[in-house]
């Protein structure tokens, strides 16, 4: 109810993330706190997963860089953990997003594609990107080794 007695009907939130498996690697902080993420996630119809299991994660959500230079698995938990996984599969069937990936579709309405928010390279060092050619912005090599 609010002040005025009436009830108010919350229009329901799109589900822009139902049937996604999301794993949070670490904190995400200061961007925001991993507990307003896992609010937001659940809210627009995610399940968040508290392991990285490979047969139902279909998302990894990283932090910042935690190696040298900004090299290595993002949040800085786990680190050994998430590169020993991308390694294993190569990447395959679960896609490495940033925070921002969230907060961007949210923003949007809509699901956005994963490859504009990827904070990994998992190519090979000079390596053409298909999403970096068509991006209009850089010259679409990877950075990473």
């Amino acid at each position: 109810m609010n002040v005025s007695g009436e009830t108010s009907v919350r229009a329901p939130e799109k589900k822009i993330f139902s049937n996604l498996c999301i794993y949070i690697n670490g904190s995400t902080a200061p961007r925001i706190s991993d507990h307003r993420l896992k609010y937001l996630l659940a809210e627009h119809g995610a399940k968040v997963s508290i392991m990285l299991g490979r047969r139902s994660v279909t998302h990894v959500i990283l932090g910042a860089p935690s190696g040298a230079e900004g090299t290595g698995a993002g949040g800085g938990l786990a680190a050994t953990k998430i590169q020993k996984e991308i390694q294993r599969i190569g990447g395959c069937g679960v896609k490495y997003v940033g925070v921002d990936w969230v907060l961007e579709s949210i923003k949007a309405g809509k699901r956005l594609p994963e490859a504009q928010f990827s904070t990994m390279k998992l190519s090979a060092k000079g390596q053409r990107s298909v999403y970096g050619m068509f991006k209009g912005t850089g010259n679409g090599t990877s950075d990473a080794s």
